[in-house]
């Protein structure tokens, strides 16, 4: 098989020639290979290892998708600035002005800290619109310079739960409102799913087959009931939606889920993106199909404190003691997770020699 047809079956459900493996690596890995390899792109690298790529978006590629299109409404403006490290945000509206501090991707401030600042957020999401594009001629460019090597995965999100917490509120803000004004919250959140169904039909309708939602869950910051009550539901209606055209439904939850894995069956998900086990995360993959069933898609992390962070010679034992005859069986890709560090080409070149003796 081809990566492409290998990729294929796994996400089809069904039985790959040999078990399959990725890697994700962005500029801080690609500008430190030694020699010749310096700044060759992630495709190429994922060539020059002999994995099968399975390309988030455009991943190391310029090229992106750019529908569906989430625009404000009338009398809301976004204007950014840079000042050194930092990055400011201001949103202006009618009702006031809301803003955000970032620095290197971590945010400083959120836009939404108190119940006056909340209100004003909601009227900016109540004429708020999602608007499909022709997403067809990239998805072209991206499968062709993949070749026979992956697959495209549209990766896309979070929801409204994972938003607030991760970017416009914070978990202290986000807790805190939920307590003191539970009803306008829960009308917020509300407001910002129905939005998000436009989203989910027309990424459903759009060209790629199988879709992540990136949710980045974890219960670190996602409660049970959070979830029972307002993440699992949003949840379970994009993948019913993506399953109603047909298409492939993975949550990118990279967090730890383990206490979360009954109410995340009832979404009815096809598969997991970026599933971690311990020490990292809390979730071995045998765990998430003993709970949500063997025919469970996994593109699992291998365990970054042994990839990343132990000797180079723990990785091929490790490798051994993850594959056991049933995730040999199991829909899995086993994926290097590299982005945002520079890690040694040794580390990849040993997961790649284990793959190539045969697991």
């Amino acid at each position: 098989m081809t990566g492409r047809e290998r990729l294929t079956a796994i996400v089809k459900g069904r039985r790959p020639d040999r078990p399959a493996w990725t890697c994700l690596a962005d500029g801080k890995t690609l500008g430190s290979l030694p020699g010749g390899l310096c700044g060759i792109s992630y495709v190429d690298f994922c060539r020059h290892l002999g994995c099968d790529v399975v390309m988030l978006e455009g991943w190391g590629t310029g090229l992106a998708f750019s529908s569906p299109k989430f625009t404000w409404p009338p009398g809301v403006t976004e204007e950014h600035a840079q000042r050194d490290e930092r990055h400011f945000v201001e949103y202006r509206t009618p009702r006031g002005t809301l803003s955000a501090v970032w620095r290197n991707g971590h945010p400083l401030k959120f836009p939404v800290r108190g119940i006056e600042e909340l209100r004003t957020y909601r009227r900016m999401w109540e004429a708020a619109s999602f608007e499909p594009r022709d997403d067809a001629p990239a998805l072209r460019a991206m499968e062709d310079a993949i070749g026979p090597d992956g697959i495209v995965c549209r990766f896309w999100g979070p929801s409204a739960v994972p938003r607030l917490l991760e970017f416009d509120m914070g978990i202290e803000n986000f807790y805190y409102l939920l307590a003191d004004h539970p009803r306008e919250m829960a009308d917020l959140l509300d407001l910002m799913h129905g939005k998000y169904l436009e989203a989910f039909g027309i990424l459903a309708a759009g060209p790629c087959d199988v879709l992540v939602l990136v949710e980045n869950t974890s219960s670190r910051y996602i409660s049970p009931d959070l979830y029972e009550h307002f993440n699992g539901r949003h949840v379970r209606d994009f993948v019913d939606i993506a399953h109603a055209a047909g298409k492939t439904a993975i949550i990118h939850m990279c967090g730890h889920i383990r206490t979360l894995l009954p109410l995340i069956r009832k979404t009815r998900l096809d598969g997991i993106h970026a599933l971690t086990p311990p020490p990292v995360g809390d979730t071995p993959w045998q765990t998430a199909l003993d709970a949500l069933g063997d025919d469970l898609i996994i593109i699992g992390a291998f365990d970054p404190a042994t990839f990343i962070t132990a000797p180079v010679e723990r990785i091929a034992p490790a490798l051994e003691a993850l594959y056991t005859p049933r995730i040999r069986r199991s829909n899995v890709v086993l994926c290097a997770f590299a982005d945002g560090l520079s890690v040694p080409i040794e580390r990849f070149q040993a997961v790649a020699e284990w793959f190539r003796r045969g697991p």
